[in-house]
């Protein structure tokens, strides 16, 4: 059982982790303009947003994968 969860919250974590790069690179996109439009500034805070999200959502299941570790 614990083997499926670990499998799963990798996977999970694959996923976000590829996410917050995509995220991060649209960023990066955006604030290398010299003045952003109000569309963009918003669009830029939406997705810093985003990546903490994604970013805490990477840290649970990192935390979960360790509680698992000592079992296996």
């Amino acid at each position: 059982m614990s083997e499926l969860l670990k499998s799963e919250l990798e996977e999970k974590l694959q996923v976000l982790k590829i996410e917050h790069q995509a995220l991060d690179k649209r960023l990066i996109e955006l604030e290398k303009h010299l003045s952003m439009t109000t569309e963009e500034q918003m669009e830029a805070a939406r997705l810093k947003k985003q990546k903490l999200r994604k970013k805490d959502e990477m840290s649970i299941i990192k935390d979960k994968l360790k509680q698992i570790e000592p079992e296996s």
